[in-house]
């Protein structure tokens, strides 16, 4: 009982918002220009795993050594991969921010019951007949 009636009081203390805000974080556009120069590199290092892959798998198709082509297929791949990611990273990450900036909690429920899976009304049809119960079972 004393947790029933200590819980509101806890849901009040424990509501958090979070609202992310540019003007409030001390060199914000460092940080900004920090990650866009990551994102240069990562779509030159995209840039040569297309091309280096690209040649592996070129010669070794040539050449008939299987393992490079499949070596080079690899990294054609993941370099579109990363190409890829490097362009729908924000797009990501700002679908999932607003997505979850919308979210809500569920309504509190102090007995820690579940509802019922299944609701029977208590009203009855008067023109609905009944079989009546069966004794076989």
């Amino acid at each position: 009982m004393i947790h029933d009636a200590a819980y509101p009081q806890a849901l009040v203390f424990l509501a958090v918002e979070v609202k992310p805000d540019d003007s409030k974080a001390p060199g914000i556009n460092a940080l900004k220009d920090l990650v866009n120069g990551l994102a240069a590199y990562a779509v030159i290092a995209a840039v040569a795993a297309v091309l280096l892959g690209g040649i592996a798998w070129a010669l070794g198709e040539r050449m008939g050594l299987e393992r490079a082509s499949t070596v080079g297929k690899s990294g054609v791949i993941a370099g579109f991969g990363l190409a890829f990611l490097v362009g729908a990273a924000a797009a990501f990450i700002n679908f999932f921010l607003v997505t979850g900036a919308t979210a809500t909690a569920p309504a509190p429920n102090p007995g820690d019951l579940r509802p019922p899976a299944i609701e029977v009304s208590a009203a009855a049809d008067p023109g609905v007949v009944h079989a009546s119960a069966s004794t076989l079972f």
